[in-house]
């Protein structure tokens, strides 16, 4: 891996088991809980996470491919599956990157889910966008157990 993917691996890493242990917190039956009907479940999340960073990884190489679609209940083993499938293509990704490499163009813009990100953005900009996408939907995961453990003190 070239030195300059080094700390974001580790930041994309630390993050990953980060997101493990969070995701070992939720009980079963709150994989697919909402806290109301526009909100995502943490099934969803993992998910989205990890096919989001999939593409994040593709795209820094110049690459495309099919994504994978969203269960809707899929169990414990499968969400961790899919991260450990999404880790794994991160990785390779990284590994792949060359100096000369990180620096190219790979989108002029970028938004596929919200505000639109100008570009041009290089093969740098989605390897660290892998690491922002993770810690964001971390985050909301965070909040759910927040939100549970407060059910559970009353």
């Amino acid at each position: 891996m070239i030195p300059e993917l080094e700390p974001i691996w580790k930041q994309f890493a630390e993050t990953y088991s980060a997101l493990r242990q969070a995701l070992a917190e939720v009980p079963d039956d709150r994989l697919a809980w909402r806290p109301g009907p526009k909100a995502s479940t943490v099934a969803w999340m993992v998910q989205h996470i990890a096919r989001g960073n999939i593409v994040y990884s593709m795209m820094a190489l110049g690459e495309r491919g099919q994504r994978w679609e969203l269960e809707e209940r899929p169990s414990r083993q499968r969400l961790l599956e899919r991260l450990d499938e999404s880790e794994g293509r991160v990785r390779d990704a990284f590994e792949r990157m060359t100096p000369e490499a990180l620096r190219q163009t790979r989108a002029d813009r970028w938004g596929p889910l919200g505000p639109e990100v100008e570009g041009p953005l290089d093969a740098l900009w989605f390897a660290l966008q892998t690491v922002r996408h993770s810690a964001y939907h971390l985050g909301q995961i965070n909040v759910y157990l927040l939100l549970w453990e407060g059910e559970s003190s009353r």
